[in-house]
């Protein structure tokens, strides 16, 4: 084969990371799958990488990076030149992914073990069809580096509009002032011991008489006064 399978650093980190043994007759097998073109329909999107490998369907996933970190990563990277054409995907930088796996413990390509790795060839571990599709993957990678952040679910994010700033709520001067009571009402009168005859009987009794009938006596009494 004239053309090595990945050959900038984050193409690389994707074959290693798929693959340790590069010199092995597995990764030989994936290599000529390549050259033959028998992967086909290969597909990246955040989470997975998709292909048809012969007749089996090989995927290789990864938990895509969190929103918040990506997002900080990007804003880190406007200060410089070459880590904003890394994380515009314009370009692999060995940069770039040093400080996603010190700084952020997320790197761009994930290690060995939290890698899901899925062939329906039915063998165990790595087989020819997953080697040959991280060789396919690692491809597209040197041709277009977008295609890894992609896969990590860090493609570029638009830029969120500042709200608009709000309009002062203004409170005329006399929101607090109410408005005109009515007229009061004529009192209705009531009749004398009004509140005795609702209360009844007290229980207790005057010298043999109850003691709400001598109140009422005394209401009377001084109604009539009031009265003169």
């Amino acid at each position: 084969m004239t053309d090595r399978l990945g050959r900038a650093p984050w193409a690389r980190l994707v074959v290693t990371a798929v693959l340790p043994d590069e010199g092995s007759s597995l990764a030989e097998r994936g290599r000529v799958l390549v050259e033959e073109e028998s992967v086909q329909d290969l597909v990246v999107a955040a989470g997975a990488v998709t292909a048809r490998v012969g007749r089996c369907d090989v995927t290789i996933g990864a938990q895509p990076v969190p929103p918040r970190i990506w997002a900080a990563m990007t804003r880190y990277a406007r200060s410089n030149t070459q880590l904003e054409a890394a994380v515009e995907g314009r370009a692999q930088s060995v940069q770039l992914e040093h400080l996603m796996t010190t700084d952020w413990e997320q790197p761009l390509v994930p290690r060995t073990s939290a890698l899901a790795l899925e062939c329906t060839c039915g063998r165990e571990g790595v087989c020819e069809h997953l080697a040959a599709l991280a060789y396919a993957f690692a491809r597209e990678i040197d041709r277009d580096p977008a295609m890894l952040l992609r896969w990590r679910g860090c493609e570029a994010q638009e830029e969120i509009e500042p709200p608009s700033p709000v309009t002062p709520l203004v409170i005329p001067e006399d929101a607090w002032e109410a408005g005109r009571l009515p007229e009061p009402r004529p009192l209705r009168p009531l009749p004398t011991g009004a509140v005795l005859k609702r209360l009844g009987p007290s229980g207790l009794r005057v010298g043999g008489t109850d003691l709400a009938e001598l109140l009422q006596r005394a209401y009377a009494s001084f109604a009539a006064s009031a009265r003169r």
